[in-house]
């Protein structure tokens, strides 16, 4: 079997039904019980959703396909940080910036890059946004993600699942996005 990669509107149509989905009084941030995954149906497979537990720490809630078949296991319902045991240094967010993700709150955007196991280089961008809970606490992550060949020689039509060799894993950039109240300094 092999993945496709997303297209590149992915962060475009997902930030459209995110900034569209109705807010109670003044809250900041859309409920996650407002998100129709309809409206997303063309790009499940590279979405997920993340509930902070506070101090910056997540639990993978839900977890497109791609994902999983990209990393080669099941990641729906574990903390992340029980991940940085399987990664290099410097592959996670450290918790004190996911933590400013809900304090702010704000969106991030990040780029990891990994080899497959003929040493082919792949990005991964992601665009992560907040959603409220029922209460209205800034207490979930929507994120989505579009996984590429670094060269454009190297296209490929799909990759094999569980294909990326988690050792050679590295965050290359992560940035604050503004979602109109401002971005941690």
């Amino acid at each position: 079997m092999y993945i496709k990669s997303a297209p590149e509107s992915l962060f475009e149509d997902m930030r459209s039904v995110w900034d569209a989905l109705p807010r109670k009084g003044d809250e900041k941030v859309p409920q996650k019980n407002s998100l129709n995954p309809f409206h997303l149906k063309a790009h499940l497979s590279n979405i997920g959703i993340a509930e902070h537990l506070g101090g910056g720490q997540l639990t993978f809630r839900l977890l497109g396909t791609n994902s999983r078949e990209f990393w080669g296991e099941e990641l729906t319902g574990k903390q992340y940080d029980s991940l940085a045991e399987e990664l290099p240094e410097g592959v996670m967010m450290p918790p004190q910036i996911l933590e400013a993700i809900f304090n702010q709150p704000c969106g991030m955007k990040s780029r990891r890059k990994a080899e497959d196991k003929q040493g082919v280089s792949w990005l991964c961008d992601m665009l992560a946004l907040p959603l409220a809970d029922k209460a209205g606490e800034v207490k979930f992550l929507l994120y989505c993600y579009r996984i590429f060949p670094e060269e454009t020689g190297q296209v490929k039509v799909g990759w094999e699942p569980g294909f990326a060799d988690l050792s050679t894993a590295q965050l290359l950039s992560a940035e604050f996005v503004d979602i109109s109240w401002g971005a941690p300094g």
